[in-house]
Parts: C-alpha cells; sequence; structure tokens
C-alpha cells in the first residue's frame, strides 16, 4: 500500500529545497544607487531649458533662465537667455573645468571659473549645474535606511547614500543622497564642506514626465549658512538629443 503521509512529507521537503534555490532579489549597492541617480537625473546626451530664481532676504527675487546642450562622455554647455543685462554669456564644462565667456565683455578669452564658487549668485555652485553625473566626482558608501518627510509626497521611505569627494576638485567634501526606496528616485541632497559642515540642503519636488524622461521638475537649494536663502531651479525642458561634439570645444564657447 501506498504510504501517503510520506509522499507528502517528501514533497514537502522538495518544495521547500525547489524555493531555497529560487533567486533572492538583491538589494541596490550604493554604486547601484548612485548610477540610479544619475539616469533618473540626466540623459547620456540631451538639451534642456531652465529657469532659476534666487530669494535672499531683503531683496527682491532675480531670476534667469538658461538653455543647455550636455553629454555624460563629454561635458555641458550653457547659454544665458534672460535676464537681458547676462543674456549672451556662455558656460563650457570640460574635463573637470568650467569656463565662461562673455561676448559684451571685450575680450576674446574665456574665463575659468572654481567649481565650488556660486553660479552667477545663486545657492547652487558652478558644478552643479555644470555636471551630468554625480559619480564622475563622488564615491558612494551605503547609509542607513530612514524615513524622510517629504513637502510634496510626506513620509517616504528612503535608501540613503554617503557620496565623498573623489578629488580636493570636487566642490563638496560629501553629498548625502536620499532616493525613494520603491524606485530610486532622488528626493533629498545635503551638502557638506570639506570640513565636514553641513552648508546646503536640496529638495527635488514635481516629479514630472518628459518624455524621454521622468524626473524632478523642480529642485530647491536651500543655503544653511544665510538664513533665508534659497535658490530653485525649475527644469523648463530637457529632450533627448545627440548633441555634437563640436560644441565641446573652448573655440565654440567663444565663437
Amino acid at each position: 500500500m501506498v504510504n501517503l503521509r510520506k509522499i507528502r512529507a517528501k514533497g514537502a521537503m522538495v518544495g521547500l529545497l525547489s524555493l531555497s534555490l529560487l533567486p533572492v532579489a538583491a538589494s541596490p549597492s550604493a554604486s547601484d544607487i548612485l548610477s540610479a541617480v544619475d539616469s533618473r537625473l540626466f540623459l547620456a546626451s540631451y538639451v534642456s531649458r531652465v529657469t532659476m530664481e534666487t530669494t535672499r532676504p531683503g531683496s527682491a527675487p532675480t531670476s534667469m533662465t538658461f538653455e543647455g546642450q550636455s553629454r555624460k562622455d563629454k561635458g555641458t554647455y550653457l547659454e544665458i537667455l534672460a535676464p537681458a543685462r547676462t543674456k549672451g554669456i556662455r558656460f563650457l564644462q570640460l574635463e573637470g573645468s568650467l569656463w565662461m565667456f562673455n561676448p559684451k565683455a571685450g575680450s576674446a578669452n574665456a574665463l575659468r571659473l572654481s567649481s565650488r564658487d556660486s553660479f552667477q549668485g545663486s545657492t547652487f555652485s558652478n558644478a552643479d549645474v555644470g555636471k551630468s553625473q554625480f559619480s564622475d566626482d563622488y564615491s558612494p558608501e551605503l547609509a542607513p535606511e530612514t524615513t524622510i518627510e517629504h513637502p510634496e509626497l510626506g513620509k517616504v521611505d528612503c535608501l540613503v547614500i554617503d557620496a565623498a569627494a573623489k578629488s580636493a576638485e570636487s566642490a563638496y567634501g560629501k553629498i548625502v543622497i536620499y532616493v525613494r526606496k520603491s524606485d530610486l528616485m532622488p528626493l533629498k541632497m545635503e551638502y557638506y564642506a570639506k570640513s565636514g559642515l553641513l552648508f546646503k540642503r536640496m529638495i527635488l519636488s514635481r516629479i514630472r514626465d518628459f518624455g524621454s524622461i521622468t524626473r524632478p521638475s523642480v529642485m530647491r537649494m536651500e543655503s544653511l549658512d544665510k538664513e533665508g536663502t534659497f535658490t530653485t531651479l525649475t527644469m523648463e525642458a530637457i529632450e533627448k538629443r545627440e548633441v555634437p561634439l563640436s560644441v565641446f570645444n573652448k573655440n565654440y564657447l567663444t565663437r
């Protein structure tokens, strides 16, 4: 007579063994998360239009609009469209350096800028607007997961990485990046000086589908050492496009 009890027991053991052999979804590494942040914010080659407004205590807000052309493997070219007093000023991020050329200045030479300095008086650094990926300049490590209170999304479970500068040329000593656990969308960043001082914080919001990419369209950078000072950068448009290599040349900048 067939022993059904033994057959069932053997079948259960085989089932458990089969389950144990199934692949287990691995948690993303720190490098995976930083790569995801890069891909969430930037395309391999694209054009964009951005408006930036800076608010300071006791002063009227200042605003500017600029267009950009970027390639991850080369750099970024920017040109200011408004206001009229700075219209036509151009910037080129190339091989770790940011260059500025003002056609109205009467000089045929471009001026080299520090990556750590403020971009046109905003709370963003030159590197913030010129760089098209974090992984070039920062080495990430996993930090403990946490839940943040996002001003638009409420409580959000986040994975966290500490991205430390690879070299003294990096704009910051460390950036702590908070990404939504469900889809690795970056929602918050904290910026530390080389001394270890936390001095800027950015909130990313209004996630929008641009066709080529779905990403936060508003980035609010707050200065923590200048109370009440912040810059809001709004991505008006971003489109996948093959930017010609000729753009990434100082001759193109000063043409």
